[in-house]
């Protein structure tokens, strides 16, 4: 997808606008030029329309679909420092540059939740336990442990690490420690003795961001208007 921008040349008179190319480092000397030249075409074609500059307010974004996908339809907020707008960047198929569109309004958001992927988790501790194998009825009680624990933590109290590369409603947490501290107590009344060294392994190594154990924050955004 395209890279991020923070500066737009927006026309009042459409209701468009187009990102401003910065020095465009990463750029090869082709997309550099092609870059240049659909601003100067936009620019040309709203010369005598009533334009002004846009900046990227915040860092919130909701897309329609993951982001590496070349029909991603992306929404962000932009200000004149005066009066905020949503924008929308589409396109309708990949063979056309995307068209960014804007209107008054705020992005807000009504709810956040967590949630885990039990697939995953399910799957992979099944897996440690090879060449034995965990009781189904077993797997389906830690999982029903897992979602109560992760039920009950609050979004807003959690460190977010990072937000996930696919979809920019979802940001990436590491369990917190009482949380954790809770899954590993109610486990160990359903693990029989000689599964528990390797239940504990397997939580342990998988309790950071970047493990199975992560949560994952999902923040639902709507459109406020102005």
């Amino acid at each position: 997808m395209d890279r991020p921008t923070t500066s737009f040349l927006a026309c009042r008179d459409c209701w468009v606008l187009h990102p401003i190319p910065g020095l465009l480092i990463d750029y090869t000397d082709e997309a550099r030029e092609d870059a240049f030249a659909a601003f100067h075409e936009f620019r040309v074609h709203h010369a005598t329309h009533n334009t002004t500059h846009l900046q990227r307010q915040r860092c919130e974004t909701f897309a329609d679909r993951p982001l590496w996908d070349p029909l991603v339809t992306i929404g962000f907020q932009v200000t004149d420092g005066e009066r905020d707008y949503i924008v929308q960047a589409a396109r309708e198929s990949i063979d056309e540059p995307r068209v960014y569109r804007f209107l008054p309004g705020t992005i807000g958001f009504t709810s956040s939740e967590v949630i885990v992927d039990d697939h995953d988790v399910r799957r992979a501790l099944d897996r440690a336990f090879f060449p034995h194998a965990l009781r189904p009825t077993t797997l389906d009680r830690f999982i029903s442990i897992l979602h109560d624990v992760v039920s009950h933590i609050p979004p807003d109290e959690l460190e977010i690490a990072f937000d996930a590369a696919e979809d920019p409603s979802v940001s990436i947490a590491r369990m917190p420690n009482g949380s954790y501290d809770e899954l590993l107590a109610r486990s160990a009344e359903i693990f029989d003795s000689w599964e528990w060294p390797r239940v504990t392994r397997f939580l342990s190594e998988n309790r950071g961001e970047d493990g199975l154990l992560a949560l994952r924050v999902r923040r639902h955004a709507h459109a406020l208007s102005a």
